[in-house]
């Protein structure tokens, strides 16, 4: 039976495994986690799922060692769903640090979304080098980190995905092969400028007021949004399983910045780009999105955005003009620090 691994048992890795229980090929899913309870719990919940579905899906819970697990497993793809950052902190936590997040941007927490990335993209390789991984931490970003560090990666999930299924419902489309979506993480929030909002194309033509489109995505709360995140990102893990077709977007595809239209084929992952619209120009404009988001990965260089310079500067001066990517492990220490000082301030405006 094909095999896939999920690490992870927050939110998000519930919600894709709770969609592939009832919607997914037969498979067997091992469900990687830290937590013995957590990771049972999903396993429990997906199992009666895929059994009043009918379904022919398995789950496993496996925790202890990442390596050991993933060499055990020997699954034909992974997907990463856990990282040291919860997208969550400000509701469930304020303080300092999340208004240093809500004012410089989402993209201070790379560090924490990379270095859990290429901790799992670097075990996948070694372990079993031959099975694809995606990515669902900070996918936009972190992609970019992942290859520029050698680490393979086919692509992320969530962002773009849920911005494309926003605007197909919107539009009221059977499926997205007409569609095609240019957007980064940032234009899940509505942008400053209209001139900022995420590129839509249906076949062929470029659609004005996307703003109007993404509408009620825009007005749910993002922990909701998870249910629809959840089944994107089963379809694609459904698609690269069985081998089929697809055609979506997504975010960080082939390690590039942002998110893109791509087509899934036979497990191989090309751009769907609309016409008149070459890879540079996509690249570069979610590398302009990307600044408005607090981070831009350019090479082996991360840099942060005027704003999130300027609220570093004001805290951590020393982090302020970014770090080479060869350095993570040291600036995510140094922005670990830089948390937990944080953490134990009160929130401001």
């Amino acid at each position: 039976m094909t095999e896939l691994a999920v690490i992870g048992t927050g939110g998000l890795a519930r919600a894709v495994c709770y969609a592939l229980a009832v919607t997914g090929p037969s498979a067997r899913i091992t469900v990687i986690g830290r937590d013995p309870a957590r990771t049972a719990e999903l396993c429990h919940v997906g199992m009666a799922r895929a059994a009043l579905a009918g379904s022919n899906v398995t789950f496993r819970p496996v925790t202890g060692s990442l390596p050991e697990a993933l060499a055990s497993a020997a699954p034909a793809g992974v997907l990463l769903a856990a990282s040291s950052q919860s997208p969550w902190e400000s509701l469930s936590s304020p303080s300092a640090w999340t208004s240093l997040l809500r004012r410089g941007g989402f993209g201070l927490t790379l560090p924490f979304q990379a270095e859990s990335a290429v901790r799992a993209g670097t075990a996948l390789a070694s372990a079993s080098p031959g099975s694809w991984f995606v990515n669902a931490c900070f996918p936009d970003a972190v992609n970019p980190v992942l290859a520029a560090c050698g680490v393979p990666v086919l692509c992320g999930i969530g962002n773009a995905g849920l911005l494309a299924a926003s605007i197909q419902t919107a539009l009221g489309l059977a499926d997205q092969r007409e569609l095609q979506v240019l957007a980064h993480h940032v234009h899940l929030y509505t942008p400053s400028s209209p001139e900022d909002e995420a590129r839509v194309w249906h076949q062929g033509r470029a659609l004005a007021d996307v703003g109007a489109l993404l509408a009620a995505q825009r007005a749910t709360p993002r922990t909701e949004l998870n249910h629809v995140t959840g089944l994107t990102a089963a379809k694609v893990l459904g698609c690269l399983l069985t081998g089929g077709d697809l055609d979506t977007s997504l975010p960080g595809p082939l390690g590039l910045p942002g998110g893109y239209p791509v087509r899934l084929a036979a497990g191989q992952l090309s751009l769907r780009l609309p016409p008149g619209l070459d890879r540079a120009e996509a690249v570069a404009f979610n590398q302009r999105s990307a600044v408005q988001d607090g981070v831009v990965v350019e090479g082996t260089r991360v840099t942060f955005g005027p704003a999130a310079r300027e609220e570093l500067a004001r805290v951590a001066p020393d982090l302020a003009d970014g770090f080479h990517t060869a350095d993570l492990d040291s600036a995510t220490q140094a922005f670990t620090q830089l948390r937990d000082r944080l953490r134990d301030l009160p929130s401001y405006p």
